[in-house]
Parts: structure tokens; C-alpha cells; sequence
């Protein structure tokens, strides 16, 4: 969960974005951004470094950012980096996306499996979980071969565990349980 600080810089550019009905369009580019961050560290560490001046910051984020996202979102990233804020700009991506989802009825849901899911089945399960939800739901999907079967979902703070790591972890629980 974003802090404070993080939430309130994401909801103000979120606050415009949905102005200009272009929310979705500023989580895109948002994504992209914080990927080319996550991407190139050391980029994200220049931005924060104090000995570097505003204007030669300003120019490295113009030749980066300057007319490949939306003026405002340039503006933001302009601002951030002058309050010093930018090391934050994973935290504001993340509390952007929640406010996103909550306003436009998107759940974002989790699903790990040993095997990877067929196309047939991630779609089945997309539909259970906006039936349950009663939401649309964005499915992420992931391979941990060490659960040995069945699947382990993950939806918001819940956890809906079926794996036969689980259910032989219980077994074993209880047999230790009835012998000592």
C-alpha cells in the first residue's frame, strides 16, 4: 500500500487524467514510465541525486519523456523530481492503478498454478472470479511448480489456497497432531 505522500501526488494527476477523460491512457503511460525506471536504475538514481542540478535533471526527462506521454504526466514527473519526490514514483503508479480500478469496477486478481493455465481455463477463471466479484477482472497469472498441483488465488488480502502443497502440509499436520 502507497504511503500518504504517494497517494496524495497519484490521486491529484489522477484527478486531472479523469478531467480530461483520459485516466486510462495516464495509467498506461504511468506503467511505462515506472518500467523504464525498474528498467534503468541508475536513471532513477540520477533523478535523486542532490549534487545534480533541476536544469540538467529537467533535460534528461525532456530527451526521455518530453512528447511520448501526456503533457500533464510530463508536468508531474517535472514536479516530483523537483520536490524530490520521485523515488516514490512506484508507490504513486500503485495508488493511481487502485484508484483506477476502484472507479472503474476492476479487480485485480492473482491466480498461481504448477503448470502453466490453458487459455480455456484462465478464461473460465476470469469469469468465476467477475462472477464472485461482480467486477471485471484483470487475471494474472504464475508458474510455481513447487505447489505440485491445483491452484493457489489471490484476490485483494484474501487468499484462497486449493494446492496439494497445502492439502499434504494439513495431512501431515493432523498425523503429527494424533501421535504425539
Amino acid at each position: 500500500m502507497a504511503d500518504i505522500v504517494s497517494e496524495r501526488y497519484a490521486l491529484s494527476l489522477y484527478e486531472i487524467a479523469a478531467d480530461e477523460n483520459k485516466a486510462k491512457d495516464y495509467l498506461e503511460e504511468l506503467a511505462a514510465v515506472c518500467e523504464v525506471f525498474a528498467r534503468e536504475p541508475d536513471f532513477l538514481k540520477m533523478l535523486l541525486t542532490p549534487s545534480i542540478g533541476a536544469e540538467d535533471k529537467h533535460k534528461v526527462l525532456r530527451a526521455a519523456f518530453d512528447g511520448r506521454v501526456e503533457p500533464y504526466l510530463f508536468n508531474f514527473l517535472l514536479l516530483i523530481t523537483d520536490k524530490g519526490r520521485v523515488g516514490l514514483i512506484h508507490d504513486m503508479y500503485q495508488a493511481y492503478k487502485e484508484q483506477y480500478y476502484f472507479d472503474n469496477g476492476i479487480v485485480e486478481v492473482r491466480a498461481i498454478t504448477a503448470k502453466p493455465m490453458s487459455e480455456a481455463l484462465t478464461e473460465k477463471l476470469k469469469a468465476k472470479m467477475s462472477a464472485v466479484t461482480g467486477k471485471q477482472v484483470v487475471l494474472e497469472t504464475s508458474v510455481d511448480e513447487s505447489i505440485l498441483g491445483g491452484i493457489v488465488v489471490k484476490l485483494g488480502n484474501e487468499q484462497f489456497d486449493t494446492s496439494l502443497r497445502t492439502r499434504l502440509n494439513e495431512i501431515a499436520s493432523r498425523l503429527t497432531n494424533t501421535i504425539a
